[in-house]
């Protein structure tokens, strides 16, 4: 070593010990900030600070600024330097919170390796992104400001993005800083720096942290939204007192201080969205996917950050039920959404995956779960009823993104609108949803070959919202074939099957009836069939169930009335099971029916009651009215039920199946004709619009039957006539024909009488007739009326 070298060492070892003989704060300091100034400037030459004019300051809305700077001074004994002396207190810990929307790309610049920083910060030249400049005391003197380069470091497990810097006096490096970020993912998402156990061998007087914003294109970003709130907030502790954090805001030292962002305007927008179905097949079970992207690194003004996506499904892609069985609901508070607790979803709760793609992480960083959140609601269309969450996790980067998703259901048409409202104001470059596929898929494709999604997605710039639409094409029908190019041209041959349970002539027997439709067929709306002649039933003891009892089911929750039915359980006459949903397991839904009085012109009817309870929903109860009309001439019962519901809830029913079984005892009584009749008429299908009546289509139905031994049956009526009054020549008695079967003989199917000579009709007497088209309309005239007639 030479002398001059020695003679160097020598005076730099004694200048350290000069140092730390200056650590100690003088007793009773009041530890604090004096100043603090944080901003983005357009130059930082000359210093930008907060008496810089406005012109210096950055403010483009999604801009990328030449500087972003933060600076803090502590308070000193005898006032702020360069008259002032030591630090009043030895500052430990400092943290920055950023304003949201600020966003800061560690992914724009090469990060180096923290071995490689430690080693010699010579070899993290290209990571360079900024200077920090720091001012300390010793003996009383000021030292500094002195400038240190700042790294962007390869961060550890669990951290987003690290910086780093050494600080030291010329020839004697004494400590790394670094600055650990981190972002508020359990509120704003907005992000922080922390610097922990700063070096006490250089007490801290200010720092000024420089950032170059345009290093890489794009290390900086300004928030979208015009106008927010700049606040950056600073938090320090002393070693004195550790743990007692003091914090400041960034506070107006003078008109428009800190500057508010602007020129929103001229912000770009323009995402897209695509998406994609896993079966090419209409009407099927399938995993749908939906991806968003927003084109992020542009330059000079990078794409609006995204404030709220609604996202509206083709109609006809709608819930299935068959998946209903086997889910499971994620709570609010398992989800843990504004918190920092761990996601606690039901694994049977999962119907998907997501990820996002952002700038500011290395490519699939964040991938993701798809929740299916706790229903809040029975109203389809409010959002609440149909929610998910999505839980995008990376442990590498100590990240949490969780989103909700409010699902609103049109409750005529089942179409989907997905939101996800008020998200952070993070760029991603790709948000991508795929739900689960296979034979449970929790969504069913739409009805046709060609289908559109649209969209409403509104940037925090606060411009127009964008509106990109996306096609679905499926290709073929279930099970093979061409898929339907229209509503209207989708085929329609549903099964049929009715009659009574026992084929022997006068026996009370169930009437069973079993309706099916395939997969790719038009919606089943409605019946309309008459029963073959004799059918009936013994209405006498079982009471109507009352209209307002009915009016309470369709009000209620099909829990509640599924423990507890609302019409009298003497007016349940039978059971109906549904099937329901798409694929190859349909959801079964069991129901209850019900007699009820007079309904749309007909003398009483049917009520079917049903519970919809799918799984882990309750969407209500679902109530189908069933007039029941009496031909006058043939008393065969004509049935004509009130449209079917191919939507409940807002969910797409795709009913496969009714299964309808009048099983009371002694209810409904076969006649005792054994010709061949029929169970016969229509079913009407969904057509061009299942919403619309008049776009039903009807397609006829007959299902024989044949009774069995009718030859044992006795025949045995008696007939009793007699006249009585003026039975004299000439005079106008009454006549009385009382006409009486015995009980299990066959049915009578015609009277004649032949009346004595002595008796005919008066054609004199017979002022007034009742025309065939009056009678069918019950509408008569009094004066036509020349007897009475009873029957039992």
């Amino acid at each position: 070593m030479s002398k001059r070298a020695a003679t160097l060492s020598a005076t730099s070892a004694a200048f350290f010990v000069l140092i730390l003989a200056a650590m100690a704060p003088a007793a009773g300091a009041a530890f604090g900030v004096s100043k603090w100034e944080a901003g983005t400037c357009a130059s930082d030459a000359p210093k930008c600070t907060y008496s810089s004019p406005d012109a210096q300051f950055f403010t483009q809305a999604a801009g990328h600024p030449p500087t972003g700077l933060t600076d803090f001074a502590m308070n000193v004994a005898g006032g702020p330097p360069p008259a002032g002396g030591a630090p009043e207190g030895m500052i430990k810990d400092a943290r920055v919170d950023l304003p949201e929307g600020l966003n800061v790309d560690p992914q724009a610049v090469p990060q180096c390796s923290k071995e490689s920083f430690e080693a010699n910060t010579l070899n993290c030249a290209a990571s360079q992104v900024g200077i920090s400049e720091v001012t300390s005391e010793v003996l009383g003197l000021p030292v500094g400001p002195l400038p240190f380069p700042v790294y962007n470091l390869d961060p550890p497990q669990g951290v987003p993005a690290l910086f780093g810097f050494s600080v030291g006096l010329p020839g004697i490096p004494i400590a790394n800083v670094y600055l650990v970020a981190d972002v508020a993912w359990d509120s704003d998402y907005h992000e922080g720096f922390t610097i922990s156990d700063i070096p006490t061998t250089l007490p801290l007087v200010e720092n000024r942290l420089v950032f170059d914003g345009t290093k890489g294109g794009t290390f900086l970003t300004m928030g979208s939204q015009c106008n927010a709130p700049s606040t950056t907030t600073l938090k320090v502790d002393s070693y004195e007192n550790p743990g007692a954090f003091q914090t400041y805001s960034t506070k107006p030292a003078g008109p428009g201080r800190p500057v508010n962002s602007d020129g929103c305007k001229a912000v770009p927008f323009a995402p897209t969205v695509a998406t994609s179905s896993e079966s090419p097949s209409t009407d099927s079970p399938s995993g749908i996917g939906v991806e968003l992207k927003v084109p992020q690194g542009l330059q000079p003004l990078n794409s609006s950050t995204l404030k709220t996506a609604s996202v509206s499904l083709p109609r006809g892609l709608g819930l299935n039920p068959s998946s209903a069985p086997d889910l499971h609901f994620c709570g609010n508070d398992q989800f843990g959404k504004g918190t920092r607790k761990a996601v606690a979803c039901p694994a049977n709760s999962q119907i998907g995956t997501a990820a996002i793609q952002t700038p500011v992480l290395p490519a699939n960083s964040l991938p993701a779960k798809v929740f299916l959140g706790q229903q809040l609601s029975r109203d389809p269309a409010s959002g609440q009823e149909y929610r998910i969450f999505v839980d995008a996790e990376s442990a590498r980067y100590g990240l949490s993104v969780r989103l909700v998703g409010n699902v609103a259901a049109n409750p005529h048409t089942g179409q989907l609108t997905a939101t996800f409202a008020e998200n952070p104001q993070v760029a991603f470059s790709s948000f991508r949803v795929q739900l689960n596929g296979g034979a449970k898929a929790p969504l069913t494709s739409p009805s046709i070959c060609a289908n559109t999604t649209t969209t409403q997605i509104t940037p925090w710039s606060g411009n127009a919202a964008a509106a990109p639409t996306s096609p679905l094409t499926l290709t073929k029908a279930p099970g093979g074939g061409a898929c339907a190019k229209t509503m209207a041209s989708r085929p329609f041959a549903p099964g049929f099957k009715a009659g009574p349970k026992s084929l022997n002539a006068l026996d009370y027997t169930p009437f069973v009836a079993n309706i099916t439709r395939g997969d790719g067929q038009q919606e089943l709306k409605g019946i309309d069939v008459t029963l073959p002649p004799g059918a009936t039933a013994k209405l006498a003891g079982v009471p109507y169930c009352p209209p307002a009892a009915l009016a309470a089911a369709a009000a209620k929750a099909g829990a509640a009335e599924k423990a507890n039915a609302s019409c009298p359980a003497k007016s349940q006459i039978g059971v109906a099971t549904i099937a329901a949903g798409s694929g190859s397991s349909p959801l079964s839904i069991a129901g209850k029916v019900f007699l009820a009085g007079p309904y749309k012109g007909a003398p009483l009817s049917l009520a079917v009651v049903t519970p919809g309870v799918a799984g882990p929903y309750d969407l209500g109860t679902v109530v189908v009215r069933v007039p029941i009309f009496v031909d006058p001439e043939t008393a065969q019962i004509h049935v004509v039920s009130d449209a079917i519901p191919d939507v409940f809830g807002g969910a797409k029913l795709d009913i496969r199946s009714i299964a309808v079984n009048v099983n009371k005892d002694g209810f409904t009584l076969n006649g005792t004709n054994c010709s061949k009749f029929a169970t016969a008429g229509a079913l009407e299908g969904g057509g061009a619009d299942p919403a619309n009546p008049a776009a039903f289509t009807a397609f006829p139905v007959s299902d024989p039957v044949q009774l069995n031994n009718c030859a044992p049956l006795g025949f045995h009526p008696k007939l009793n006539l007699r006249t009585f009054g003026a039975t004299k020549r000439n005079k106008h008695p009454r006549l009385r024909a009382v006409l009486q079967a015995k009980p299990g003989d066959a049915n009578i199917a015609r009277a004649s009488v032949g009346l004595p000579h002595a008796l005919f009709l008066d054609q004199a007497s017979l002022t007034k007739i009742c025309t065939r088209v009056q009678f069918v309309a019950n509408d008569c005239p009094k004066k036509s009326v020349y007897g009475r007639a009873r029957a039992f």
